[in-house]
């Protein structure tokens, strides 16, 4: 038992070790995402196995108060991401962390999968979900409507990827539609921000049918489609999108091109590349055109951006430089930093990442109506 015990502290506290040390591999992001978005659950493992050492046969009694010292310490240590959310916005449910079902009710939420594009020469036929609240195929509904736009480094991905938290946005009232759009390397920018555009003009041309108010748009995104999101809601003033959302997304392609590496987690350098067709020096129109933070007036949309501090996937200077160019340039823009998340913090809907991108993209939607 004593082992066990020895075993269940030790794995805790590397865990923390490797989550508070920034790297640059696939296993550290995961592992760290762990640590943060469920760490109040292994929080309860930490100190069961801190309150175990007294009742096990461990002489003597300091070495017994020093497991125990060491398990609340853990727990503590795991508990800081709560910690932090529980101030961040009003709405927090602790219940909800360690009981995931306590949620909003999304049964009544339907999901209609569509064809938007038939295939041909750019490419083949691309699908969009939507996620329809239980009113919105009343007679006269116009309800808001959120186009949730897919990560995947602009190669990967798909429009359900997040089906659940989007899922949970729809059950508030927001008819949610995830496109799919073109991949690189095949296809370059512009072409996916030419299919977002047309996802909504498909949509606006369907508004009785789907109950939206075809003129009340945001566009969301995460990672990929956060630089997508962006820079088609900035580059696009034409397209009618009254409110944008980002979450640790990259909108300055300039400056991701400048510290791309190629021995990095994502390989960046290769994945700028195949996204945008080449290099600044030879594509510099794309890059521009790519980069919301070379776009911003005082006329573009309301924008939310979060992002943890702690990502190392997109850099959360991506999302602080493009919140100080708003602001110099007196447009409506909101930036939220988490102090404890990584990239993805909010793939968990009842987790702390997911708790607060949810509570903080509800307030600042009905916030600009």
């Amino acid at each position: 038992m004593r082992w066990i015990l020895v075993a269940i502290l030790l794995g805790l506290g590397l865990l923390l070790g490797v989550s508070f040390r920034r790297g640059d591999s696939l296993i550290q992001w995961q592992l760290t995402l762990l640590a943060t978005e469920f760490g109040h659950y292994l929080a309860i493992l930490a100190l069961l196995a801190g309150i175990s050492a007294f009742f096990v046969e461990i002489p003597p009694g300091p070495v017994r108060a020093g497991f125990t010292i060491v398990g609340v310490s853990l727990a503590v240590l795991l508990l800081w991401p709560t910690w932090q959310a529980v101030g961040r916005v009003e709405g927090f449910s602790i219940s909800r962390l360690f009981l995931p079902w306590t949620g909003p009710d999304t049964a009544s939420v339907s999901v209609e999968r569509h064809v938007f594009r038939e295939g041909g020469e750019e490419g083949g036929p691309l699908e969009l979900i939507v996620c329809l609240p239980p009113d919105a195929r009343e007679t006269g509904a116009r309800l808001p409507w959120v186009v949730s736009i897919h990560g995947g480094g602009w190669s990967d991905g798909k429009p359900d990827e997040f089906l659940h938290w989007d899922r949970e946005l729809a059950s508030h009232g927001f008819v949610v539609v995830m496109p799919a759009y073109r991949l690189a390397p095949e296809h370059h920018w512009p072409s996916q921000r030419d299919d977002i555009r047309e996802a909504v003009g498909w949509m606006r041309t369907r508004a009785e049918e789907f109950g939206i108010d075809p003129e009340d748009l945001t566009l969301l995104g995460r990672s990929a489609g956060g630089q997508i999101a962006s820079a088609t809601a900035f580059g696009l003033p034409g397209l009618g999108v009254r409110r944008c959302v980002a979450f640790y997304a990259p909108h300055d392609m300039f400056f991701a091109r400048k510290y791309a590496r190629p021995d990095d987690v994502l390989d960046s350098l290769k994945l700028l590349r195949d996204y945008l067709g080449g290099d600044p020096e030879e594509k510099r129109e794309v890059y521009h055109s790519a980069s919301a933070i070379e776009l911003v007036t005082s006329e573009v949309p309301p924008t939310l951006l979060i992002h943890g501090t702690r990502d190392t996937l997109v850099w959360v200077k991506q999302s602080r430089r493009l919140a100080a160019e708003m602001e110099s340039e007196n447009a409506p823009v909101t930036f939220l930093e988490l102090p404890w998340a990584t990239h993805a913090c909010d793939y968990f809907p009842f987790s702390p990442g997911g708790q607060v991108a949810m509570r903080t993209t509800l307030s600042f939607l009905r916030r600009n109506p």
